[in-house]
């Protein structure tokens, strides 16, 4: 599955949230850790820095260097 720039993600990267939408139960933008690839569902469960899980779409989520 790949990122918002078309770079593949994978488990234990460091990403970028971008600012929730409608949707979405977090509130603000965050750097989080890939913990699961959902590939049926194109989304990502990513860690924040609180240990809380958030389901998110793959093509929203920007790869840390």
């Amino acid at each position: 599955m790949l990122d918002k720039n078309g770079n593949l993600l994978e488990v234990g990267q460091d990403v970028t949230v971008p600012d929730p939408n409608s949707n979405d139960i977090y509130l603000y933008s965050f750097v989080g850790y890939v913990n699961d690839i959902l590939e049926d569902r194109g989304t990502a469960i990513i860690e924040d820095q609180c240990s809380d899980f958030f389901e998110i779409e793959a093509e929203r989520l920007v790869i840390r260097n």
